[in-house]
Formats: structure tokens, sequence, C-alpha cells
């Protein structure tokens, strides 16, 4: 009989340079707690959250002396991951490593390294029970379908079909973490997903090209016992786009009534959906939604429409409208152009003002490989490589109008405009006191990335 496989699981921290969300927000690592649901009875399966801890990785080799390393993140963690896996490597040669995450899937080759000797890239949840069997007994269990071997290159006409299964997570082995992780005013949150892709065709998007334009959902009931299993009151729903179907959404709502959940939501949605269904946002707030992030993108409908966003500027306000009646807070992200000028900025900043939006993320236009994103590589500023900086935060690509700079600069004065409002300021006031400081930490934290970086845009080495 083939002995338990000790496995370590790793979320990794990010590098120093890449402006962090985590600074503002910190939430389980769902994708590990999925997948650790998925390992033998027998085996002894860890997770360790680095963005928490204060130890080092070492520390955590040494505690477990693990059998199978597993670390997963997103395009900014591939120099991370390539270290934990080194770091596993060194303190143990027959450890076997194992990476993933949605740029291991679509850009497998960006993670080439001898440290790693598995990368997952299709159907994590079949894939990896399947590695694990191999691990226990190679003679009779091969490498699934959908895991690339240490110089195998990604073939697609290979890889099996998409499935979509979706075990409970084993949120018990995040527990030391849980009363750390938290959404801007969202406290002790628990993450759960209910789809997966997006049904949408926006082309700045990655999200939805993860699963090659695939969509698929669960079913409410099964999302609603798996809620019910949930012991945090915050919960944040991390669908691509939560708000798809009214059906979908009217039946979750009907499961929340008849049942008695009390929660409080935060989840995505569109201003399409929102302006059309002004009814269940009503509804939904009597049951508990807090929160809405919403992909404004743009106020100008040339631009939106270069984005295939598939909605004119006036939904957006309209949305705003709805949200701002029903008391329900709105986290806005917003692309900003390369092609802007200082005049486009001062027409945001009023607009933000006059939709009385309190939360903004700025995302300068990003061409992730993938998306459809189409931009001169001579006007990068960015290299391909330079992975921890392709953040959606940081400045990709050359701006027309003004210098690196002065660009920077404008994204600085928009947060300052927005989040120091004095109406909203007073607003923030219902929020405990813990929270507020919190975030304010972490604004003060990301405003002293950005300012580093704009100082060294106007002094270059």
């Amino acid at each position: 009989m083939n002995k338990p496989l000790r496995i370590l699981m790793v979320r990794p921290r990010p590098s120093p340079v890449t402006i962090g969300l985590q600074h503002v927000m910190v939430v389980e690592p769902l994708e590990l707690e999925v997948l650790a649901a998925l390992a033998g009875p027998a085996d002894e399966v860890e997770i360790v959250d680095m963005i928490l801890e204060k130890r080092d990785l070492d520390h955590f080799l040494r505690a477990h002396d693990p059998d199978v390393f597993c670390v997963t993140g997103y395009i900014t963690h591939i120099p991370q991951m390539i270290d934990g896996c080194r770091a596993a490597k060194r303190f143990k040669p027959g450890c076997r490593t194992v990476v993933g995450g949605v740029q291991v899937e679509k850009f497998p080759e960006d993670i080439q390294d001898a440290a790693v000797d598995f990368r997952v890239v299709r159907n994590a949840t079949v894939s990896f029970p399947g590695l694990l069997e191999h691990f226990r007994d190679p003679a009779c269990a091969p490498v699934p379908p959908g895991v690339l071997a240490q110089g195998e290159a990604l073939e697609e006409d290979r890889l099996p079909p998409y499935r979509f299964d979706f075990p409970i997570p084993r949120r018990d082995l995040t527990r030391k973490y849980r009363p750390s992780y938290f959404y801007v005013f969202h406290d002790k949150v628990a993450l759960i997903k209910t789809s997966f892709g997006c049904p949408h065709g926006c082309s700045f998007c990655f999200c939805r090209k993860i699963t090659d334009d695939h969509y698929a959902v669960r079913p409410i009931a099964h999302v609603i016992e798996e809620l019910q299993g949930i012991h945090e009151n915050e919960i944040y729903i991390v669908d691509d786009d939560f708000l798809v179907s009214r059906e979908r959404v009217a039946e979750f709502l009907s499961f929340l009534r008849d049942r008695g959940i009390r929660k409080h939501y935060l989840v995505y949605g569109r201003a399409d959906f929102i302006a059309s269904h002004p009814d269940l946002i009503a509804e939904f707030k009597a049951l508990g939604l807090r929160t809405i992030i919403i992909g404004l993108e743009s106020f100008n409908d040339r631009e939106l429409l270069d984005y295939r966003k598939g909605s004119p500027a006036a939904i957006n306000d309209q949305a705003m409208d709805i949200l701002n009646r029903n008391g329900v807070d709105c986290y806005a992200a917003i692309i900003l152009s390369p092609d802007w000028g200082e005049e486009d900025f001062v027409r945001l900043r009023h607009k933000l003002s006059e939709l009385r939006i309190e939360f903004v993320n700025l995302q300068p236009l990003t061409p992730l490989r993938g998306t459809g994103l189409q931009v001169e590589e001579g006007r990068l500023v960015v290299d391909r490589a330079d992975f921890p900086r392709w953040d959606l935060a940081h400045v990709t690509v050359r701006p027309e109008k003004m210098t690196l700079a002065e660009y920077y600069g404008n994204i600085i004065t928009t947060y300052r405009r927005v989040l120091f409002r004095p109406r909203y300021i007073l607003r923030h006031l219902k929020y405990p006191l813990r929270m507020r400081a919190k975030l304010a930490k972490g604004v003060w934290r990301v405003s002293r990335q950005y300012r580093r970086i704009s100082k060294e845009a106007r002094c270059p080495k």
C-alpha cells in the first residue's frame, strides 16, 4: 500500500515592485483550498499563506518536510513561484514541485525551470488528483491529461475538453489566517465561486480567455449548500460576473429568503445588468448585498466601443443612480487610456464626483497576452518578461500626450480626489475604526509605491 503524501501548498508573497492590492485587500487562497479537498483521505495537507506569514518559506519546508510542493499565482507571481520550487528542491531534491494558476494555464512556457516538475494547464480539479496518483504509483498511474512535465510544450489539440467540477473547499486549512482576510471595508471575508468564465467578449479582459470563452455555472442549490457551511458573515462571490442571468440571481435570492440566510455580499456585476434590473438590486440589497464591483471602464462611447464593452456610457450613469438610491456601495474599475491628456483626467475626476463614486480602481490599459489588445511593442515601457510589473496598475504603454511621470502624477491626483473627498470620509464613519485604520494604512502604502514609481519616471537611472 502506498504511503500517504505530505503536501505543502503555498500562496506566494508578491514582489515588492508589484503595486499591491494586498494593501487594501487580502482574501483566502480559494484555489488551494479547492485542490486540498482533492487530496487522498490519508494525505497530510498544509496551506501556507505567505502574504500573511512573517517567517520565510524555508521554515515551512523544514516544519512540514513535504513530498509534494504546490504553488499557484498570477502573472505577477511567476518569479516567486519559481523561487519557491527552487527552495523546495534545495531542501529536498526528491520533492515533486507543481505549479498552477491562470498564467500557467495559458502560457506555461513562462515558467519553464529545472526546479518545476509539473505545470497544471487544464481542468485542475480533474488533473490534480490524477497527478497525486501518479506520485503514489508512477508505474500504474501516468501523468494525467492537462498536466505538462518539465520541458514539455503545450499542444492545444492534445488537451482534454474543459470540465468544471468544484468540490467544497478545505477552509479548515486556512483557519489561522481567516481572521485577517478582508476586502476594503468587508472584514473577515470568505470567498465563494458559483461560475467559471465569462459570457461577455470585452477586448481587454484576460478572464474570458482563461477558459477559452467557455462559460459554466454551478447549480444554485449546490452553492447554497456551500454557503450555509461558511462561518463568516461577509461573503465575496468571486465569479468574473455574478449578475449575468436574472433567473439565476432570482433563484439565489429565493434560497436566501426561504432558508433565512443572513449574510453580507460583495459581487462582480456589469452596469447594463444593474440598469436593466433595479428591482432585483433592491431585493438583493434587502437580503444582504453591500457592494458591487463594476467595470465601468470608461465614460466615453468611443472607448467603450473599442473595448467591445457592449453598452454605452449612459448606462454607467443609470447603474450608479440605482446603486446610490439603494445604498449599495460601488467599487468602480476604470481603464486609463495611454492616449489620454490632462483634460481627460480632469473630466474623469468630475465624472467620478458627479456619480458619487467613493472607491475606484484605476487601471492603465494593459495589453496582456491573450486578450486581443494590440499595441506596438515599441510603445511598451515595461518588458514582457518583467512579470511583477504586469499588475494592471503600472503604466505599461507609453502615454501619447504627456510624460510617464506626468501620467503617474494624474493617477495619484485622481486617487486623492476620490478617496479623500471630505463628504466621503464622513460617510466612512459608519465602518468600524479598525477597518478605517486598516484601509488608511493600505492606501498610504499604495500611494507610496506610486510616488516612488513617479519619481523613477522623472529621474530614470
